[in-house]
């Protein structure tokens, strides 16, 4: 009996010093202001925390004299403490334009993330200017009540613009009516912000980004701004400051296609199953174009049925998008050579993906178009756009009249210049990481942006699409290494066992 008293009283110390010592890190630190103005403050956090689990969190006001009402939430995910190493990570997220993921409803996905993923960092995450829970909000009602009342028109890119027009008029005005400069909501602000957020959170700590998709181009701005504040950066699907998003669109829909179908050519059970299936697919698109299709699918949204118009336009773009997700790779040449047949069950769930992405009610269509439209050179000639149509000429008829409904005629923010479209040369230590079949950002464009990195580690991963860390269990590995040890090139067994997608064959 004398033991197990011994061993409850000790057991009882254990645990009340266990919980003693994570109750004194749920303390977050004093709020703190910069000499330039911006602050962060700290406050309860507006979701149910895990057991065991310490979270910080904070609304953070960057120094932005012109919109004084600006301020974004941000998380802290403090690592386990035994294993915490001394950088934090500061996640960038994509888009521009869509939230982090700091509703309620949403937190559950980044506790298993983190699990996942096991990076023995402090996690931070923040909403971007005019994202997700930031305030002012910068989204677009007006034109996501048209989508939805257009998607069962088969209508032509013109006909659609021609009603979006008016709609994106009307937020920009409401937009700016109420006080909003849209102008400073751009790549260059985002930078300055993660730059104050770092010294708020961190003082002088050196710190590791992660960023993907636009993530990476913000990830970029931060390098090239304010290297003094970095350790060490994960860029997840690149995007570069360097890409004209409006010359570049001819060239991702042909590099899409046709890294869809090299691969199932190159795979010897798709190219017996499908062997015609590339040149079927281009036909199969101009029968759309003369004689659009209605089908009826579910809307994940309102979770109910909901009727779709489909011309060659949003067919393409549903393969588009559906490349995007490693999950749909393997399947879509079985769904896009039963469509043909008119059996529709496999495209079902891409269509409603589409679907979903065109009525998401997370994404800011103000913050897109202000980041977009200031990064990018919006006094592109038509006549050199049209030189770049006739390059691929496969494509020509999705993609000729892009620069007559280009958004950024409507919405006036100015330009970044030429300075931040410069490439970007460093020597901090940098993974980079590529999906094979990336629709929109190709590995092409990672692999040129990691020669001019000194200490650039470049990993492909044949069988992904956009975002490799999420889809490949290899790349978060091989993440986790690069953190241990941002100087020297991580290897593990893993690469030597990727391979290409499973194709789905009959």
């Amino acid at each position: 009996m004398k033991f197990f008293a011994i061993l409850t009283l000790f057991t009882s110390l254990l645990f009340t010093g266990a919980f003693a010592f994570v109750n004194l890190n749920n303390s977050p630190p004093p709020n703190k202001t910069l000499s330039n103005g911006a602050k962060l403050e700290w406050t309860p956090c507006w979701f149910d925390i895990p057991l065991l689990k310490t979270v910080h969190c904070a609304q953070f006001h960057p120094a932005d004299k012109q919109i004084p009402e600006l301020r974004m939430p941000v998380v802290v995910i403090k690592s386990r403490p035994f294993f915490r190493q001394p950088s934090p990570i500061l996640y960038l997220s994509g888009g521009p334009g869509y939230a982090t993921g700091l509703d309620p409803q949403d937190m559950e996905s980044w506790w298993e993330w983190v699990a996942q993923q096991d990076w023995h960092h402090d996690l931070v995450l923040f909403d971007q200017r005019g994202t997700g829970r930031s305030e002012p909000s910068l989204k677009c009602p007006e034109l996501i009540a048209m989508v939805r009342e257009t998607l069962s028109q088969a209508l032509t890119q013109h006909e659609l613009f021609a009603l979006a027009k008016p709609r994106i008029k009307q937020c920009y005005t409401r937009l700016r009516d109420t006080g909003i400069e849209l102008s400073n909501y751009t790549t260059t602000a985002s930078s300055r912000d993660v730059r104050d957020l770092m010294e708020l959170i961190g003082g002088s700590k050196k710190w590791n980004l992660y960023g993907i998709s636009y993530g990476t181009r913000l990830a970029l701005a931060v390098i090239r701004d304010h290297p003094e504040k970095l350790r060490s950066v994960i860029l997840d699907s690149v995007y570069p400051p360097e890409i004209q998003e409006l010359l570049e669109l001819p060239f991702l829909y042909e590099n899409a296609f046709k890294t869809l179908f090299t691969g199932c050519q190159a795979d010897e059970d798709c190219q017996a199953a499908f062997p015609d299936l590339e040149e079927s697919f281009f036909n199969w698109l101009t029968q759309f174009r003369k004689n659009p299709l209605k089908l009826t699918v579910t809307d994940w949204i309102s979770v109910e049925d909901i009727e779709v118009g489909l011309t060659d336009q949003n067919l393409a773009d549903v393969v588009f998008f559906a490349l995007y997700d490693s999950n749909n790779i393997g399947k879509l040449p079985a769904a896009l050579a039963a469509a043909q047949q008119e059996d529709y069950e496999l495209l079902i769930p891409m269509i409603e993906e589409y679907v979903y992405i065109s009525l998401d009610p997370q994404f800011s269509e103000g913050t897109y178009w202000s980041v977009e439209c200031h990064d990018s050179d919006s006094r592109v000639p038509k006549e050199e756009f049209t030189a770049r149509v006739a390059q691929f000429p496969r494509v020509k008829s999705l993609v000729k009249e892009a620069w007559d409904t280009w958004y950024c005629h409507l919405w006036d923010v100015g330009d970044a210049g030429e300075e931040f479209r410069t490439p970007v040369i460093s020597d901090i230590p940098t993974l980079f990481l590529a999906g094979t079949y990336d629709p929109i950002t190709p590995p092409q464009w990672t692999k040129k942006v990691s020669k001019r990195f000194s200490h650039g580690y470049f990993f492909e991963f044949p069988g992904v699409g956009h975002g490799a860390v999420d889809s490949d269990e290899c790349a978060s590995t091989i993440a986790r290494r690069f953190l241990k040890n941002p100087y020297q090139r991580p290897h593990h067994k893993c690469l030597n066992e990727l391979s290409g997608p499973e194709f789905v064959t009959p």
